[in-house]
């Protein structure tokens, strides 16, 4: 039964729908609660996929709480030649709230849709990546569903409905990463050739 996305999920829901479905012990979920008592690691950063968080509160950030559990590295109580990652852990949470998961392949992404829809600094904050456009509907991944507020913001700025898909949060930062990173790359590249004389050596490191 799907749950309401005005609620957000905190650690001690993921472990109630993690065992439910069979993928983790009751000691395996005493675990993650005493991982998330303990705090983030403080080598980890916001951003990067790890125990960093945005989030009003960091306890009910789904992106920070599969991190932690992801990161635990925990054999599944239903398979233990196979670890709890953090994709089927996105999975789960996608059929739990009744959202469609999807695993983004960045080979069938437009750069210019990607890169030119949301500034890079909005999509890190919110961990949002446009993917498509389809029937007049901009399709967003996202590692957060309940921050409707975002894709509100996005709907308003584009004039499109937009349709919500979830995809782990590591995908959707590496390809934020990589898309603005080619861009800024191109960017450069056109107002270092705009000169007046053109470096071949440097154009073909560029190419390359």
């Amino acid at each position: 039964m799907p749950e309401p996305l005005q609620q957000p999920f905190s650690f001690q829901t993921f472990c109630r729908i993690l065992s439910e479905k069979g993928l983790i012990s009751p000691d395996q979920a005493k675990e993650i609660l005493r991982k998330q008592k303990a705090g983030p690691n403080p080598d980890d950063k916001p951003g990067n996929g790890n125990a960093g968080s945005s989030h009003p509160n960091p306890a009910q950030d789904p992106g920070l709480c599969i991190d932690t559990i992801a990161g635990l590295n925990l054999v599944r109580y239903d398979d233990p030649n196979r670890i709890l990652d953090e994709e089927l852990i996105y999975q789960v949470l996608a059929e739990k709230i009744g959202i469609s998961f999807k695993k983004i392949n960045p080979l069938k992404l437009d750069f210019n849709l990607v890169t030119s829809t949301i500034p890079r600094s909005f999509a890190l904050k919110h961990r949002v990546l446009p993917i498509a456009v389809e029937d007049g509907c901009l399709i967003v991944a996202t590692s957060d569903p309940f921050n409707l507020e975002a894709i509100e913001d996005i709907s308003r700025a584009t004039y499109l409905k937009v349709k919500t898909v979830l995809s782990p949060q590591s995908d959707i930062l590496r390809l934020i990463g990589e898309f603005f990173g080619f861009k800024r790359s191109i960017a450069a590249a056109e107002h270092q050739f705009a000169g007046p004389s053109v470096d071949l050596g440097n154009l073909e490191q560029y190419v390359r």
